[in-house]
This record gives C-alpha cells, sequence and structure tokens, in this order.
C-alpha cells in the first residue's frame, strides 16, 4: 500500500515538473518573439535615424542613439535566452543595456520631437517663401558661398548662404544675425522639398522612440521573470531524481523476509 502511494505520489511530481518546465519553455519562446520584434524596432531606429541625419548638416538627430543601445541589449537578451551556458550573466547585461536605451529613448523624445520641431517653423516653407541656392552643386570638392539679399516682413539685410541650401527670409532675424533662429537655413539638401521629409521622418523617429520606451519596459520586465524563475526547474529535477520511490520499496521487502522464517517455525 505504502509502495502505490510512493508511485502515485511519484508521478504526480513528475507530471507537475513537466507541466512547470513546459509552461518554462513557453514563457522563454513568447519572451525570444518579443525580443526579437524589440530588435526589428531598434534596427529601424538605427537605420532611420542615421539617413535623417544626413539629409542636412544644420540639425543634428539623435534618434538612432537609443537604437544602437536597445539593439546591443536585445542581442544579449537573444543569446540569453538560446544559450545554456552563462545565460544569468547574458541576461543580466541585456536588462542593464535594455534600462540603458530606455533612458535614451526617452531623452532623445525629448530632443528630436520637442526641442527640434519646435524649432522648426514650416509656415514660410508651406507659404512658398523660401528659396533655395544651387550655385555649384557640380563640385563635390568644393563649395560656394553667395551674399543673398534677404528680406523678411520687417526689414531687410544681407544673408551669406553656401551652396546647396535652402534658406528662409522669414525666421532670419536680421537685427541679431540670425542668432536668435536655430533653423532659418538648411544647410546640404538638394532641395526645399527635402526639409519636408526632414520634419516627417523628425517625428516618426520620436514617435518610435515613444513606442521602444514602453516595449523596452516591458521587454525588460519579461527578460527579468524569466532570469528569476530559470534555476527552479533544474532543483525540482535534482529534488525528483534524489527522491525516488524505488529506496523505499527496498526497505519494506526486508521485513516479509524476516517474518517468513517465523512462520515455517
Amino acid at each position: 500500500m505504502t509502495a502505490r502511494i510512493q508511485g502515485a505520489a511519484g508521478k504526480l511530481q513528475t507530471f507537475v515538473f513537466m507541466s512547470k518546465t513546459t509552461g518554462a519553455m513557453l514563457r522563454v519562446r513568447r519572451a525570444f518573439w518579443l525580443v526579437l520584434g524589440m530588435l526589428s524596432l531598434s534596427l529601424l531606429l538605427v537605420v532611420l535615424g542615421i539617413y535623417t541625419t544626413t539629409i542636412t548638416e544644420s540639425v543634428i538627430v539623435t534618434g538612432y542613439t537609443s537604437g544602437v543601445i536597445l539593439t546591443l541589449g536585445c542581442f544579449l537578451g537573444l543569446l540569453g535566452l538560446l544559450l545554456d551556458e552563462n545565460r544569468q550573466q547574458l541576461l543580466t547585461a541585456a536588462i542593464v543595456f535594455l534600462s540603458l536605451g530606455i533612458i535614451t529613448s526617452f531623452f532623445c523624445l525629448l530632443i528630436d520631437g520637442v526641442c527640434i520641431v519646435l524649432n522648426m517653423d514650416m509656415r514660410p516653407l508651406n507659404a512658398g517663401r523660401c528659396q533655395y541656392y544651387s550655385s555649384g552643386r557640380s563640385y563635390i570638392y568644393e563649395n560656394f558661398f553667395a551674399t543673398v539679399s534677404c528680406q523678411n516682413l520687417k526689414e531687410s539685410c544681407s544673408l551669406t548662404v553656401r551652396s546647396g541650401t535652402c534658406y528662409c527670409c522669414d525666421l532670419y532675424d536680421c537685427a541679431n544675425g540670425g542668432y536668435l533662429s536655430n533653423y532659418y537655413e538648411f544647410v546640404g539638401v538638394e532641395s526645399c522639398e527635402d526639409v519636408f521629409m526632414l520634419y516627417v521622418f523628425i517625428w516618426v523617429l520620436a514617435g518610435l522612440n515613444l513606442v521602444a520606451f514602453f516595449t523596452g519596459m516591458l521587454t525588460t520586465a519579461v527578460l527579468g521573470s524569466i532570469k528569476s524563475v530559470r534555476s527552479n526547474p533544474v532543483t525540482e529535477s535534482t529534488e525528483s531524481r534524489s527522491s525516488s520511490p524505488t529506496a523505499p520499496l527496498l526497505m519494506d521487502v526486508n521485513p516479509s523476509h524476516q517474518s517468513h522464517p517465523l512462520n515455517l517455525q
């Protein structure tokens, strides 16, 4: 009777262990796809941020910085989910880099989505009051500068522009030499239409950083929960092996052999 109870308990313990192992594997699989999606978002941030930075020399976009840090964190997270060796160390490093990437994405959201966009007034561009200076575009290694007459709504003055520049006289402060207005000209563009594309890309980068901020927090929480429970199946397996039901069965057989000679006597 004791052997049957112990055998049933062993089967129940094995079933519970298998169910927990299956649940842990399912959680790891879901975390893998979440980290893979986060990696795709991070790479998109890097590619789009670098391309937006190369549109003009006047605007320095920082949106790709968070993508670089988040990409490294996602890569370490994938290694931690796939490899059995050094899993705890890899997941810990992934959580650290993802946390840094979350903080960086918040600052990139403030810089690109608030500071830069607020200094970009698109009303003169929409009204067609901006000009493009294209002299010297055929020369690759040489820049040409020209002094153009700039007349805004209040006064007129002269403005020195470089070749390949879209400038807006309505945004240029003639009295202070453009000191109060940061983005009255966009150097290195091919036309004034590129400024519209730059404006749209900055908003897209800000939106992607906002998504990366919340998705990064979710990914960090999931990796942290997996990191804390990955060692439980191993301990349970060792406990199930140490408490084998065969040992009590051998102990129950000995009294039966000792009582048999008494019956013969």
